[in-house]
């Protein structure tokens, strides 16, 4: 485990007593301090014959990843960002993946996005294995997430700069090795967002992207399926850079992406639902802090080939501040909740007759945010309504049925099969249809004798 470091002493700690609590017995710990000027020095002596410690001159991150990857000695590696965290069981189980199936070079996990104190914010899983053809679309691995067998570094070399499409990069240069990739469809860490983080520099992060794009699309040995979605792929990313030049207020870039993705991708403004959830999306998403401002600016910044997304304005804003209304709810914000279900139904008052979206937003959040319990959250949202909105509870029984469904699967990804049947048992009772699902039926017959065997070990 390669721990770059620079001036984050307190967060450090956290990070590095995260890598000592994992439960396999074997990880080296490497601690390479890039020049820090705080107590970062008096912090590490406290793990002194656990952790590696290495300080150097300050010469960037990448530099600092290169000198770990010198001092490594262990047949399979994994880097973290000083401020993030580990679940106890991650490398444990990526170990278990890594020593039982040799074609496998790579993998990752799903994670959670926390904030500066630690909380969480969302969870982030179902993510794709990772094809080569996958990756070039966008980098959906959390930096921290993969353990990667050495050999692949052996054969490609380290491809890590100071830009944080750095990693990306080298997933890429994996995959174009063939190698396989797998991900474990279960939050095994933790990412932390901090504010002014790389990822808020925009331009920088369009330079490495774009740099990227052109490094692998220029390969001649590309795979035909590949080359095939080069538009798509640059296309992605252009809509990607410009809601986040939007977020940070630089309109004239924010323009030129978008309409670059529009020229790209034509199809987006034939066809908008794709466009308009990704603007939601953006809105909504843990980077930034005021979503409806987010959705306005958009709107009111258009280039002139987007023009027409300007007639969406109400039902952007009413989807959103339903986003936020369940938001809060998660938090135990009720009254604030409320304002917010109450503001999207006077922007538009559709949301009460037409209630698919709801029902598909509601299902979207009970599954992605911090709550225990995604069936308890449903029932705390339909149960507490504002007045004149209580025709939003009749989607309960499809909602519930939806989240089980979406816990079941969950569970046997994570390898709690005992749970699953359970799981699809409940969501069948509000909607048999369930088992016309070739997915929900193949899980469900896998689990069931993880079931039997505890029920029967229980008597």
């Amino acid at each position: 485990m390669i721990i770059p470091t620079y001036n984050q002493a307190k967060l450090l700690r956290l990070t590095v007593e995260s890598v000592l609590a994992q439960t396999y017995p074997a990880v080296e710990i490497i601690v390479v301090d890039d020049g820090s000027t705080d107590d970062t020095t008096t912090a590490m002596a406290q793990f002194a014959g656990l952790v590696t410690y290495i300080k150097q001159t300050n010469q960037g991150p990448g530099a600092a990843t290169i000198t770990g990857m010198r001092v490594a000695s262990g047949d399979y590696i994994s880097f973290l960002d000083h401020d993030d965290l580990l679940m106890p069981t991650k490398i444990e189980r990526q170990v278990q993946v890594l020593d039982t199936r040799p074609e496998i070079g790579l993998v990752h996990c799903g994670y959670y996005h926390i904030d500066k104190d630690g909380n969480r914010l969302e969870k982030i899983s179902f993510l794709p294995d990772g094809t080569l053809r996958e990756l070039v679309y966008i980098n959906r691995i959390w930096s921290g997430g993969p353990l990667i067998r050495r050999k692949c570094f052996d054969q490609v070399g380290l491809y890590y700069d100071d830009v944080w499409c750095g990693d990306w990069d080298q997933w890429l240069s994996i995959a174009l090795a063939g190698y396989q990739f797998h991900c474990i469809q279960e939050p095994l860490g933790a990412y932390r967002i901090l504010p002014g983080s790389m990822m808020a520099n925009v331009a920088k992060l369009e330079h490495g992207v774009f740099a990227t794009l052109d490094k692998v699309f220029a390969n001649p040995q590309l795979p035909a399926d590949v080359v095939a979605v080069r538009d798509q792929s640059y296309g992605t990313m252009h809509l990607w850079l410009s809601w986040s030049y939007y977020a940070s207020g630089l309109w004239d870039d924010a323009q030129r992406n978008l309409a670059e993705a529009l020229t790209l991708l034509p199809q987006l403004l034939e066809h908008p639902e794709d466009l308009l959830e990704s603007l939601c999306g953006h809105a909504l998403s843990v980077r930034v802090s005021d979503p409806i401002k987010f959705v306005s600016d958009v709107l009111d910044h258009l280039p002139a080939c987007a023009a027409a997304l300007g007639q969406y304005r109400t039902g952007l804003l009413a989807r959103t501040y339903v986003g936020l209304a369940l938001r809060n709810y998660a938090f135990g914000h009720l009254e604030e909740a409320q304002r917010h279900i109450e503001e999207a139904i006077a922007l538009n008052p559709a949301l009460l007759v037409d209630l698919a979206e709801f029902a598909e937003l509601l299902r979207h959040y009970a599954t992605k945010l911090p709550v225990s319990a995604p069936s308890v959250y449903v029932e705390t949202v339909l149960q507490n309504l504002p007045p004149g909105a209580q025709q939003l509870a009749s989607v309960r029984s499809h909602v519930l049925s939806d989240v089980r469904v979406t816990c079941a699967f969950e569970d046997y990804y994570a390898n709690r099969r005992n749970l699953v049947v359970p799981q699809i048992l409940q969501a069948l009772r509000y909607r048999p249809s369930w088992f016309k699902n070739k997915g929900v039926v193949s899980i469900f017959l896998r689990s069931l004798p993880a079931l039997l065997s505890r029920k029967q070990f229980t008597a």
